[in-house]
């Protein structure tokens, strides 16, 4: 197999483009979550599922927290029940440990769940940490580098991964 014979010019104006595309259409958003761990990755696709137009912003350049290597740094995760019907959905096999309590590959479950929030829709803004908030206005973020910048945006809604609401936007 050969390469299209393609410059670094070329892959760097490709992506820029495109992020700042991306970027410039989710300066308008329903609603902003922080934190890309499992539980902003599920409200964010149950979110976009529903047709709510969702930006998931993460401060690690990987989505999925610990999710990934799961209990004691070994790579399985537990659900309990009733949590296995999003294994279920995404379709991630498991084992009943024991009533109510089951067990999954952790890597396997992070990236299928990874996959189908953004086949769901989400767009992702990723080492970026937000510093402060005012729904309907603007959030203060800072890039890994260390770029600090206030994102407008128009969003009613900016919920932390844990599912609390952090500022609405009332008129």
């Amino acid at each position: 197999m050969e390469f299209s014979e393609i410059s670094e010019k070329q892959v760097a104006k490709a992506i820029i483009s495109e992020f700042s595309r991306e970027f410039e259409d989710y300066i308008e958003t329903d609603v902003i979550v922080v934190g890309a761990g499992p539980s902003g990755l599920i409200a964010s696709k149950e979110l976009a599922e529903k047709g709510v137009k969702t930006l998931l912003v993460e401060s690690n350049n990987y989505l999925g927290g610990g999710f990934w290597i799961g209990g004691y740094l070994i790579n399985k995760i537990t659900l309990r029940a009733p949590a296995q019907r999003i294994l279920n959905e995404i379709g991630v096999p498991y084992e009943e440990a024991e009533e109510g309590l089951y067990v999954a590959n952790g890597p396997h479950a992070c990236s299928k769940l990874i996959a189908a929030a953004c086949d769901a829709g989400i767009k992702v803004l990723n080492t970026t940490k937000v510093d402060d908030v005012k729904a309907g206005s603007w959030l203060h973020m800072k890039s890994e580098g260390g770029s600090h910048w206030r994102w407008y945006f128009d969003g009613e809604t900016v919920v932390e991964e844990s599912g609390r609401v952090v500022s609405e936007h009332s008129d």
